[in-house]
């Protein structure tokens, strides 16, 4: 391959990382592009009106950011005197010159625009900088379900084969990278002098940014890495099978513009490699838990001789006190007033110390007197109580309900019955739902469902069944049911 092929510069303007090497506004040009790319050129952004924005509008936006910048972080004293749309102009001019960004002009109107191959490496310099905790098993679970399809199909899902390919070379990379990247964390947090500063870099940087966000998981027998021999068969008889691989062979030299089948089995090889990579995964495996236990137990043990360590606390309280000492001898004649945790008055004298605090009395318990009932609460208790035996409903009730209207062997509908009392009206509404209860378990029992009945006595004396109508009188109206009488309940049933 020549240098002409891997050269960075063939691709992006040579000039195109000025604005992010400047060492005063490196930062603040970063964001800038930043702001530009969500206003007009990311998928989510307005489309333009035209063929691109207009300059006016760019130089607004870039207005609104500087002035955004000012007031959180504070204008830069060489620029205080220059007017804010002159500094736009000149943002505009330094992103234009490093080709950033760029002009086309269609008639007599100057558009802006960012050319894709610039937008692209912005792109991936963002997707970089956002980049957060990796997940191994997702991956993994994707490759091998791509290769999958790959198997199934090899025809149609052969540019599925060369995505597999580069993901597990993407996944090795990213575990060897995130090797370095810890040991590099480790080295910086062994430079820091003050415990917040480890802290704040060792939980905000470390762990949120370096960590693999599975890696408790990553050893276990259950994480989808365990599957990577699957995924090894897997390629392995797709790409030594006769037939997926003149399939293949047919796709690489149709879409890679191969001239020979020797040229498309060489990118055919080179990818089967890509996969057959991951059996190198248990030596980066291995490497990488030991630079994560390094920087842990380094870490830890930093922290935990700070917490112990008093550090020069007892000379800093040295210190304290005499400074105190002195400050009262230089005024004797006066009264001396620090700010300090304590009461005012003589400083370390006995009147400044706290006076012990006093026991509290013990609280005698309340003494538990039983309510008595007025005649009216009585009267209105015997009353609720004569109310909800009215309407209680119970095996007893209806069996001597029936024993008032039904003989022995005879039936009778619901709606021929006669309401002499509350109670009575009750009981009518209950053959109702036992009817309805009766047909829903007979249902039941049709399916092989059995259900414990609501009256369990009442069965032995009464059947009750839906007619399919309804009835109605002066107090009801509900589903008409069939009540027919067994036998007579005997002397040893309570009623």
């Amino acid at each position: 391959m020549t240098e002409s092929l891997i050269n960075l510069f063939d691709r992006v303007p040579e000039r195109v990382f000025r604005p992010l090497g400047a060492v005063d506004h490196s930062r603040r040009n970063w964001l800038l592009l930043s702001h530009l790319y969500n206003d007009f050129f990311a998928p989510e952004a307005d489309p333009p009106d035209g063929e691109g924005w207009t300059q006016k509008r760019v130089t607004a936006s870039i207005e609104r950011f500087l002035q955004r910048w000012d007031d959180e972080h504070g204008a830069d004293p060489e620029e205080l005197a220059t007017p804010l749309n002159v500094r736009a102009h000149g943002a505009l001019k330094m992103l234009i010159e490093s080709e950033w960004l760029s002009t086309d002009r269609v008639g007599f109107t100057q558009f802006i625009i960012m050319r894709p191959t610039v937008q692209g490496l912005f792109e991936l310099l963002k997707s970089f900088a956002e980049q957060g905790p990796e997940f191994i098993g997702g991956r993994v679970q994707s490759i091998r379900n791509n290769l999958m399809q790959v198997q199934a199909d090899p025809g149609a899902n052969a540019a599925v084969f060369q995505l597999a390919a580069k993901e597990c070379s993407s996944l090795l990379r990213m575990l060897n990278t995130t090797r370095m990247r810890v040991r590099e964390a480790s080295d910086l947090l062994r430079q820091q002098n003050t415990t917040h500063i480890f802290l704040e870099r060792f939980f905000g940087e470390y762990i949120s940014s370096l960590y693999i966000g599975d890696y408790s998981d990553l050893f276990s027998k259950n994480h989808p890495l365990t599957s990577r021999w699957e995924i090894i068969d897997l390629v392995s008889q797709i790409s030594e099978e006769t037939e997926s691989r003149a399939k293949l062979r047919v796709w690489y030299r149709k879409n890679l513009r191969c001239r020979n089948d020797e040229e498309a089995d060489s990118l055919i090889d080179a990818d089967t490699a890509r996969v057959l990579a991951l059996r190198e995964v248990d030596r980066l495996l291995t490497r990488l838990k030991d630079a994560v236990t390094r920087a842990n137990d380094q870490a830890l043990g930093y922290l935990e001789y700070k917490v112990r360590s008093q550090g020069n606390f007892d000379l800093w309280i040295d210190q304290t006190l005499d400074a105190i000492i002195r400050a009262a001898d230089s005024r004797k004649d006066e009264d001396l007033r620090i700010a300090i945790g304590w009461s005012q008055g003589r400083l370390l004298s006995q009147e400044a110390l706290k006076l012990p605090a006093a026991k509290s009395r013990k609280r005698k318990g309340a003494v538990i007197q039983k309510r008595q009932l007025s005649p009216e609460a009585q009267a209105r208790r015997l009353v609720r109580q004569i109310m909800k035996g009215n309407r209680e409903v119970s095996e007893a009730k209806i069996l001597a309900y029936v024993d008032r209207h039904l003989p022995n062997g005879g039936e009778v509908e619901s709606g021929s019955l006669v309401v002499e009392s509350i109670n009575d009206l009750c009981v009518l509404a209950a053959f109702s739902r036992l009817g309805l209860v009766a047909e829903r378990a007979l249902r039941n029992e049709q399916k092989g469902l059995v259900r414990d009945k609501l009256y369990r006595e009442l069965g032995k004396h009464i059947e009750i069944e839906l007619t399919g109508e309804r009835f109605e009188n002066q107090y009801l109206e509900a589903p008409s049911v069939k009540i027919r009488r067994i036998q007579i309940r005997g002397q040893g049933h309570v009623g």
